[in-house]
């Protein structure tokens, strides 16, 4: 049973009050002895998504302290059940939980400064452990009843969550719907290749009490083919258009090679930003700032790149070519930034096993993800971008020897 800590812990808009306000700021420090005496929310631009519900606060305080702010961003977590119980089984919350208390301080690109934060504790992580060993001795048919039916069987925790962070003003951002401009994109491009150098084969990748918890692929390989074998041919049937024979030889291949897969992904090489889509990206005059770290975790730097570069290039007959530039350009940097024994046939290997994950997931997101993007699904403007980009031969699950 979840254990929960004694104090009172908002989790919706309706559920916020001045008094919880005030104590979340005074625990924390940023104010001594003064109080929110009334605030208004509302959800900044995009609304509540997959994994939950982020609050633009504005406050009105009964008197004035150095540092006090005046506006916050509160996060709560999703209100789906279903989404909420693949999220916590994916450990979305507490990857940023911990992005934001034990990483943020020392990350090399600026992101959103922690005010304050509060969970209950994780109930028992022996228990999570020995239910993955069970469900890696299922037989291959009960895992793939248990991926098609997920969202009947996985259920949510009775876990609490609230994370309050700084609002970056006038900031802008991309939508999923729409496309960044090229501009954007080396920046983002370049920050990249400078936090993955900044934490190249850093000791914490490999330190199991202080180090980074979460690989890229957090999935158990069974209960993620299973996932996967439940729900294909339903997904196809449903979108024909968006998974192509193509686009299922390459998710094909990638279920195939399930384990070795997961392995080679979540190789140390690096802390990655996980979730690189440009809406959560912000862009200030000061430079670019990263959002939401629902997905931080460590593998292979091309994770990320294949991630951003995936979702957001304009579908067409340059779109490979496109991709193509815009990866060397990544590469260059992450060299120009010190990492000189990651080869370029290696990462562009490595792109086309993560080009494979995302197409996998896709599948797994049409099938068991809701979430409103507007007049189109994300699964439908992903696809449509991924297509092009599609290898045309199976990459290697090995270090690829140089020439």
């Amino acid at each position: 049973m979840t254990r929960k800590l004694k104090k009172f812990i908002p989790q919706t808009e309706e559920e916020m009050t001045v008094e919880w306000l005030t104590d979340s700021f005074r625990e924390s420090g940023i104010v001594g002895n003064s109080n929110v005496i009334s605030f208004s929310s509302k959800e900044p631009e995009s609304g509540e998504g997959f994994s939950g519900l982020t609050l633009r606060v504005d406050l009105e305080w009964d008197n004035f302290e150095e540092g006090m702010p005046e506006t916050v961003l509160v996060k709560f977590p999703s209100t789906d059940s279903k989404n909420r119980a693949l999220l916590e089984r994916d450990g979305a919350y507490d990857r940023e939980f911990d992005f934001y208390e034990r990483f943020s301080d020392r990350f090399p690109v600026r992101v959103p400064k922690l005010l304050y934060s509060i969970r209950d504790p994780i109930s028992d992580i022996e228990s999570r452990k020995k239910l993955n060993k069970r469900i890696e001795l299922l037989p291959n048919g009960a895992a793939k009843f248990l991926g098609g039916n997920a969202r009947k069987f996985i259920r949510p925790s009775s876990r609490r969550y609230a994370l309050i962070t700084e609002f970056i003003e006038n900031a802008r951002t991309t939508t999923t719907e729409n496309l960044a401009s090229e501009k954007d994109l080396l920046e983002i491009l370049e920050s990249l290749a400078v936090i993955h150098a900044h934490w190249w084969r850093h000791p914490l990748l490999d330190d199991d009490k202080e180090g980074i918890a979460w690989p890229t692929v957090t999935h158990t390989p069974k209960l993620m083919n299973g996932l996967y074998r439940g729900s294909r041919d339903s997904v196809i049937e449903r979108n024909p258009e968006l998974f192509t024979p193509d686009m299922v030889r390459l998710t094909d291949w990638f279920s195939d090679n399930v384990v070795d897969a997961i392995g080679f992904l979540n190789e140390k090489l690096t802390l990655l930003r996980g979730d690189t889509r440009t809406d959560n990206m912000l862009f200030t005059n000061d430079g670019l700032v990263m959002v939401d770290f629902g997905s931080f975790s460590s593998g292979r730097p091309s994770c990320d790149v294949a991630n951003l570069l995936s979702s957001c290039i304009e579908p067409g007959s340059n779109s490979l070519t496109v991709y193509q530039q815009l990866s060397g350009f990544y590469y260059e940097s992450l060299v120009a930034n010190g990492v000189t024994e990651y080869s370029k046939s290696q990462h562009e290997n490595d792109m086309q096993v993560c080009l494979a994950l995302q197409a996998y997931l896709l599948v797994l997101a049409a099938a068991h993800y809701e979430a409103d993007y507007g007049e189109s699904s994300l699964v439908k403007i992903w696809a449509e971008r991924l297509m092009g980009l599609i290898p045309l031969t199976s990459p290697l699950l090995e270090e690829v020897a140089t020439v």
